[in-house]
Protein backbone atom coordinates (compact mmCIF):
# COMPACT_ATOMS: atom_id res chain seq x y z
CA UNK A 1 0.00 0.00 0.00
CA UNK A 2 1.57 3.29 -1.08
CA UNK A 3 1.07 6.63 0.62
CA UNK A 4 -2.09 8.53 -0.29
CA UNK A 5 -2.52 12.29 -0.42
CA UNK A 6 -3.37 12.24 3.31
CA UNK A 7 -0.50 9.94 4.35
CA UNK A 8 3.25 9.62 3.91
CA UNK A 9 5.75 6.83 3.52
CA UNK A 10 8.37 7.00 6.29
CA UNK A 11 11.68 5.14 6.45
CA UNK A 12 14.20 5.34 9.29
CA UNK A 13 17.53 3.79 8.36
CA UNK A 14 20.87 3.51 10.19
CA UNK A 15 24.13 2.03 8.91
CA UNK A 16 23.15 -1.22 10.67
CA UNK A 17 19.44 -1.64 9.92
CA UNK A 18 16.09 -0.28 8.89
CA UNK A 19 14.49 0.71 12.18
CA UNK A 20 10.97 1.56 11.09
CA UNK A 21 8.96 1.87 7.95
CA UNK A 22 5.40 3.11 7.61
CA UNK A 23 3.40 3.56 4.47
CA UNK A 24 0.45 5.20 6.20
CA UNK A 25 2.06 7.86 8.41
CA UNK A 26 0.03 10.97 9.11
CA UNK A 27 2.58 12.94 11.14
CA UNK A 28 6.32 12.97 11.87
CA UNK A 29 7.96 14.95 14.67
CA UNK A 30 11.76 15.20 14.53
CA UNK A 31 14.45 17.06 16.44
CA UNK A 32 16.68 18.98 14.07
CA UNK A 33 19.83 20.80 15.14
CA UNK A 34 17.97 24.11 14.72
CA UNK A 35 14.85 22.92 16.58
CA UNK A 36 11.89 20.59 16.22
CA UNK A 37 9.99 20.11 12.97
CA UNK A 38 6.53 18.65 12.42
CA UNK A 39 5.73 17.10 9.05
CA UNK A 40 2.36 16.18 7.58
CA UNK A 41 1.36 14.91 4.15
CA UNK A 42 1.85 17.54 1.48
CA UNK A 43 4.82 19.14 3.27
CA UNK A 44 7.15 21.14 1.05
CA UNK A 45 10.48 19.51 0.15
CA UNK A 46 12.87 19.75 3.06
CA UNK A 47 16.32 18.59 4.12
CA UNK A 48 17.48 19.07 7.72
CA UNK A 49 20.34 17.87 9.90
CA UNK A 50 19.15 15.93 12.94
CA UNK A 51 20.33 16.37 16.50
CA UNK A 52 20.08 13.98 19.42
CA UNK A 53 16.44 13.66 20.35
CA UNK A 54 13.08 12.01 19.98
CA UNK A 55 11.46 11.04 16.71
CA UNK A 56 7.74 10.31 16.55
CA UNK A 57 5.89 8.69 13.65
CA UNK A 58 2.08 8.66 13.81
CA UNK A 59 0.08 6.16 11.77
CA UNK A 60 -3.59 6.50 12.57
CA UNK A 61 -3.98 6.05 16.34
CA UNK A 62 -0.53 4.42 16.68
CA UNK A 63 2.42 6.60 17.76
CA UNK A 64 5.89 5.12 17.34
CA UNK A 65 8.63 6.78 19.39
CA UNK A 66 12.37 6.35 19.07
CA UNK A 67 15.59 8.25 19.68
CA UNK A 68 17.83 9.29 16.80
CA UNK A 69 21.33 10.69 17.08
CA UNK A 70 22.60 12.63 14.11
CA UNK A 71 21.95 12.18 10.44
CA UNK A 72 19.52 13.79 8.05
CA UNK A 73 15.79 13.97 7.36
CA UNK A 74 14.52 14.48 3.82
CA UNK A 75 10.94 15.19 2.76
CA UNK A 76 9.88 14.88 -0.86
CA UNK A 77 6.52 13.99 -2.46
CA UNK A 78 4.92 12.54 0.71
CA UNK A 79 8.01 10.48 1.47
CA UNK A 80 10.10 11.04 4.60
CA UNK A 81 13.52 9.40 4.70
CA UNK A 82 15.58 9.58 7.88
CA UNK A 83 19.20 8.52 7.59
CA UNK A 84 20.45 8.43 11.17
CA UNK A 85 23.80 7.53 12.64
CA UNK A 86 21.97 5.82 15.51
CA UNK A 87 18.34 5.00 16.30
CA UNK A 88 16.77 3.00 19.10
CA UNK A 89 13.23 2.10 20.07
CA UNK A 90 12.19 2.35 23.76
CA UNK A 91 11.58 -1.41 23.98
CA UNK A 92 15.17 -2.13 22.88
CA UNK A 93 16.80 -0.80 26.04
CA UNK A 94 16.48 -1.46 29.76
CA UNK A 95 15.75 1.56 31.96
CA UNK A 96 18.36 0.35 34.48
CA UNK A 97 21.03 0.56 31.75
CA UNK A 98 19.95 4.10 30.85
CA UNK A 99 20.14 5.27 34.48
CA UNK A 100 23.57 3.67 34.86
CA UNK A 101 24.82 5.25 31.63
CA UNK A 102 23.63 8.69 32.74
CA UNK A 103 25.40 8.38 36.11
CA UNK A 104 28.60 7.12 34.45
CA UNK A 105 28.69 9.89 31.83
CA UNK A 106 27.93 12.63 34.37
CA UNK A 107 30.80 11.34 36.56
CA UNK A 108 33.17 11.25 33.57
CA UNK A 109 32.26 14.80 32.58
CA UNK A 110 32.72 16.00 36.16
CA UNK A 111 36.30 14.67 35.95
CA UNK A 112 36.86 16.72 32.79
CA UNK A 113 36.61 13.91 30.26
CA UNK A 114 36.18 14.69 26.54
CA UNK A 115 33.11 15.62 24.53
CA UNK A 116 32.42 12.01 23.50
CA UNK A 117 30.99 11.57 26.98
CA UNK A 118 28.69 14.58 26.50
CA UNK A 119 27.28 12.99 23.34
CA UNK A 120 26.72 9.69 25.13
CA UNK A 121 25.05 11.55 28.02
CA UNK A 122 22.74 13.43 25.65
CA UNK A 123 21.80 10.19 23.90
CA UNK A 124 21.09 8.42 27.22
CA UNK A 125 18.92 11.31 28.45
CA UNK A 126 16.96 11.30 25.18
CA UNK A 127 16.43 7.54 25.51
CA UNK A 128 15.26 8.03 29.10
CA UNK A 129 12.75 10.69 27.98
CA UNK A 130 11.40 8.66 25.07
CA UNK A 131 11.15 5.54 27.25
CA UNK A 132 8.98 7.53 29.67
CA UNK A 133 6.80 8.92 26.90
CA UNK A 134 6.30 5.50 25.30
CA UNK A 135 4.95 4.14 28.62
CA UNK A 136 2.19 6.79 28.72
Amino acid sequence: MAATEATMTVQVVTPDRQVVAAEDATFVLAHGIAGDVGIMAGHAPLLIALGVGPLRVDSGERKTWMVVDGGFLQVSRNQVIILAEYAIMPNEVETSWVASEIREMEAALAKGENEEYRGRLNRAKAIEAVHGIAKM
